[in-house]
């Protein structure tokens, strides 16, 4: 039996993870593939809503969905995963837990292009005060490790976006076809 993947979008907040992520869920759905989705929005006002944003705290919520993402995977579903994951140390968790079933797909658009976009208003609301850490706390750039799957969400539009994440998901699945 084929190995199922976890492929975990990650980036900053509003470089598109969560649409391009729903819309990969959706090319699953469609192809009669079992597919999870795991939103770090959602999981973080359920199974992680007893965690702050230190350090510690974003590590072991890192930690929790990718045990959650494993044992999906384990159980026979591909896994879909969007969250910004925006330190190496959270990467590294990550990818400790999944092993070789993990395929990152970096998600890219400017800190500048992401405040202008801000979907979910949450850089407005830090500009208030009323996020702590979402401007303060830095995004980490991938390793060439992390970024072999580099999505512009600037440089291109998000058809050909999904485009070039359906490719990828065709060449690590064999009954993934386009």
């Amino acid at each position: 039996m084929e190995l199922t993947k976890v492929f975990w979008l990650f980036g900053r907040c509003g470089a598109g993870k969560t649409t391009l992520a729903r819309k990969l869920c959706d090319g699953f759905i469609d192809r009669k593939i079992p597919v999870f989705f795991l939103d770090g929005d959602e999981i973080r006002s359920g199974l992680c809503a007893d965690l702050g944003f230190t350090t510690e705290a974003r590590a072991e919520n890192h930690r929790r969905m990718a045990e959650t993402a494993r044992l999906a995977a384990e159980q026979g579903m591909n896994v879909v995963v969007a969250s910004m994951a925006p330190q190496h140390s959270q990467r590294d968790i990550v990818a400790r837990v999944l092993k070789q079933r993990l395929v990152w797909i970096y998600i890219h658009a400017t800190l500048e292009v992401c405040m202008m976009r801000d979907p979910k208003g949450l850089y407005r609301r830090a500009k208030a005060g009323q996020v702590q850490d979402l401007l303060s706390f830095p995004f980490e750039e991938p390793r060439p490790h992390e970024c072999g799957n580099y999505i512009d969400t600037v440089a291109q539009n998000m058809e050909s976006c999904y485009q070039s994440i359906l490719e990828l998901a065709q060449s690590q699945l064999s009954d993934f076809t386009i």
